[in-house]
């Protein structure tokens, strides 16, 4: 694995992520570690542009569309 990342987020995203996590027997990290993972080999997408009612900028992420790939997880490397 490469270097950590933190990342702050809402503490609803937080329980939603922890929840998924604990549905699939991964730690939240790897959950998380896996979905970017998957966000960017399905050559996911992160639109901006100018929010003038913020101010400030907006973000569409466009998510890999019918994307085929499984990802597999060790059972060492689930926690």
């Amino acid at each position: 694995m490469a270097e950590g990342l933190l990342a702050k987020v809402p503490d609803k995203v937080k329980g939603e992520l922890d929840s998924m996590a604990q549905e699939t027997g991964l730690s939240t990290e790897r959950l998380v570690a896996t979905l970017l993972e998957g966000f960017i080999e399905g050559e996911g997408k992160v639109y901006t542009g100018r929010w003038t009612e913020g101010p400030g900028i907006r973000l569409l992420p466009d998510w890999p569309r019918f994307t085929a790939k499984v990802y597999h997880v060790k059972k060492a490397d689930m926690k």
